[in-house]
């Protein structure tokens, strides 16, 4: 991420508070001063207009639900505004404004701890509380700031991995062979010497390893923060993590170019790349991609990940959104109505997954016999099934209001620790020293973090 001076970032603020200002009225009727939901007011029966802010086919997905919503409470109305490009960015400047936001708002699960920070979202505790065990634990949690819930879980992002059918058929590697990273290794090992170098098995840019990184802390237990919001990167844990991503480069495996990049996205159609680690959206991408090309002979399926040693974590999460309400908004009782229909019941949840394929984390949701269909595309695998598996084992990663910007700065130094071939010792040292420095929060002890790497059990 290109950082820009404070002179810079403070007139870009104003100038766009001045914005948000400007178009306050056409965005909303509410006030700061809206007094917080109660419970009693949840039990009521709910009336109104509400505006809710979301993007992509998470927008489609509220609009597929809207109607049956509205039937469900007669006098409501909900628009979904399909916001686009600095959503996010022109709902944290409504809240900075006090005005201007929507009723409802859809934000990334690794930016909602900064607007949780802000003080500016409903407190949902005493409505949202009871709904706590029909989440992950993991996925709840980062919806909880100082044991108050401000937002709720929406889709989920477990990580498998997508592989093509016909060159693991080809070359004769059975995916349910592969249990660990080093049976991986062998595999892809196996693709590159049969196919002359001319198929690898994933893609590894040293410019995005980002994601790779979490996968493996996550199946190490590891954190950048700790429980208190300590740094906590320079551990036995996600020395492990880096160990794994420098085995698998190093094994001549992969193809220096980063996800979701032009080339990458051109590997679903060839043999260029035999699979693809990814969480469960992927699946919509690569169906997508594929239907483009009439008469494409690539078959695909899905695997579980595998972990890094026998007996191990077999799962992680990348991505997800939440939705919030703001304090702002005038009309709680109907705001909430909605998030609950749309996120806290099975029926909402599975509408948006049957025609959005938005992955739910509400796990009643994950009970139904849907997850159990075989899926043609993936050559009649019961595809939401896998993904299921072992979600309530996903690791908690603390993300704190510092998530985001630390997050940026990680991926600078992974690319110059890949890059440079750095000892692992000297990246997470200096890059917890950075972090320390840049987001003035304290480290963690060094007694409690340098422990050994556990063995992780699945």
């Amino acid at each position: 991420m290109i950082q820009t001076s404070k002179p810079t970032r403070l007139a870009s603020f104003l100038t766009l508070t001045f914005v948000a200002l400007a178009l306050a009225g056409c965005t909303s009727k509410s006030s700061v001063n809206a007094p917080p939901l109660t419970t009693q007011q949840a039990q009521q029966p709910v009336k109104g207009d509400i505006t809710v802010w979301s993007w992509n086919i998470a927008a489609k997905a509220l609009q597929d639900i809207a109607p049956s919503f509205e039937r469900a409470n007669p006098g409501t109305r909900v628009h979904v505004d399909l916001t686009g490009a600095e959503m996010q960015t022109r709902f944290m400047l409504s809240l900075a404004a006090d005005v201007g936001a929507p009723d409802v708002s859809q934000l990334q699960i690794t930016d909602a701890p900064h607007y949780m920070a802000t003080g500016k979202l409903a407190d949902l505790t005493a409505v949202a509380a009871k709904y706590q065990s029909d989440f992950p634990a993991s996925r709840w949690a980062e919806c909880v700031m100082n044991g108050h819930v401000y937002a709720i879980p929406w889709d989920l992002g477990p990580v498998a991995i997508f592989y093509k059918r016909n060159i693991f058929s080809k070359y004769h590697i059975n995916p349910a062979s592969i249990h660990t990273w080093a049976d991986y290794i062998t595999a892809g090992k196996k693709i590159v010497a049969l196919s002359h170098g001319r198929t690898k098995m994933l893609a590894l840019g040293v410019s995005g390893l980002a994601d790779m990184f979490e996968i493996f802390l996550q199946q190490t237990h590891g954190q950048v923060f700790d429980d208190a919001g300590r740094i906590a990167i320079d551990s036995p844990q996600a020395k492990k993590a880096l160990d794994m991503i420098r085995e698998i480069h190093n094994a001549g495996i992969t193809l220096d170019i980063n996800a979701y990049g032009q080339e990458w996205m051109a590997g679903f159609n060839d043999s260029t790349l035999a699979t693809y680690p990814g969480a469960v959206w992927l699946g919509g991408i690569i169906k997508d991609s594929q239907s483009k090309f009439a008469g494409n002979s690539t078959r695909w399926g899905v695997f579980r990940l595998p972990a890094i040693q026998r007996g191990g974590v077999h799962v992680a999460n990348l991505g997800g959104s939440v939705l919030v309400i703001p304090k702002q908004c005038a009309n709680k009782a109907a705001a909430w109505a909605f998030v609950k229909y749309a996120l806290c019941t099975a029926k909402g949840q599975l509408m948006q997954y049957e025609k959005e394929s938005l992955y739910p984390s509400f796990l009643p949701a994950l009970k139904s016999h849907v997850m159990d269909r075989p899926d043609p595309f993936f050559g009649g695998q019961p595809v939401g099934r896998l993904f299921a598996r072992d979600v309530q084992k996903i690791w908690r990663i603390n993300r704190t209001a510092n998530w985001a910007e630390a997050e940026s700065y990680i991926q600078q130094d992974l690319s110059q620790w890949a890059a440079a071939g750095m000892p692992h010792d000297h990246l997470l040292s200096t890059l917890a020293v950075s972090l320390h420095q840049r987001l003035d929060v304290p480290l963690a002890p060094a007694s409690e973090i340098n422990q050994p790497a556990p063995e992780v059990q699945q």
